[in-house]
């Protein structure tokens, strides 16, 4: 229990400091990202000099993106849990993500277990979770179309903890990466921050909960939430 806390401690001091980098890089890349987008606006700028451009602003995007996740992941300490019903909860999240996203509300398919399904969890994490996860899923679909993701909750047969899966068909992942997804920094595709799995993981252990990977019978990969156990908070 006490190399436990120190441990927190570690990371809660690695954390503080992240967030002290990230604010300090934050405006200079931001510097940087603004006159990049001014110089290929000029007329006299060749081919050549406009794919130097593309460049800055694509690497100034993604460290944006990585400074965002890095401040989200500080964060992660402050809590504020609620009783939330899952199945209502996640009708309502799907309506809202298939809007934002623009995708045809065909491609995600809901298979609820009956009746209510109670959780304990931050609805700003959960959302920040489900969001990375949907996301994740939609764009390894293979071909997208109808039931190209399929979210599904329940309850451990053994624990009786509530869960819920979010599955797609893709090609899933590498056997030899399998061990790593969760690791931050850590991605097998191009222009990817290598801190979406990594952060939904510690939102989860934040609010008791576990997140992990399996691959799916049939081609794909499933990721499945884990909510805390419902006699700690009944």
């Amino acid at each position: 229990m006490v190399a436990e806390r120190v441990q927190q401690s570690k990371l809660a001091s690695l954390g503080r400091l992240s967030a002290s980098i990230a604010h300090e890089i934050r405006n200079p890349v931001g510097a940087m990202s603004h006159a990049g987008q001014l110089l290929r606006e000029s007329t006299a700028l060749g081919p050549e000099d406009r794919h130097l451009t593309n460049i800055i602003e694509k690497n100034a995007v993604r460290v944006s993106q990585i400074i965002e996740s890095i401040l989200q992941l500080s964060r992660r300490d402050t809590t504020r849990q609620e009783r939330i019903e899952l199945n209502g909860w996640l009708a309502n999240f799907v309506q809202e993500f298939v809007a934002t996203v623009q995708v045809d509300p065909a491609s995600f398919r809901l298979q609820p277990e009956a009746g209510a399904l109670d959780v304990q969890f931050d609805p700003t994490h959960l959302h920040q979770v489900a969001w990375n996860l949907c996301d994740n899923a939609l764009k390894h679909a293979a071909a997208g179309g109808a039931d190209a993701v399929v979210l599904r909750t329940g309850r451990i047969a053994s624990t009786g903890r509530p869960f819920l899966e979010i599955a797609d068909r893709g090609v899933g992942i590498d056997p030899a990466h399998a061990e790593r997804i969760f690791e931050p920094f850590f991605t097998d595709k191009a222009g990817g921050t290598g801190l979406g799995l990594f952060i939904s993981r510690e939102l989860c252990q934040t609010n008791g909960a576990l997140l992990a990977y399996e691959a799916r019978g049939g081609g794909g990969s499933v990721f499945r939430v884990i909510f805390a156990d419902p006699q700690r908070w009944e």
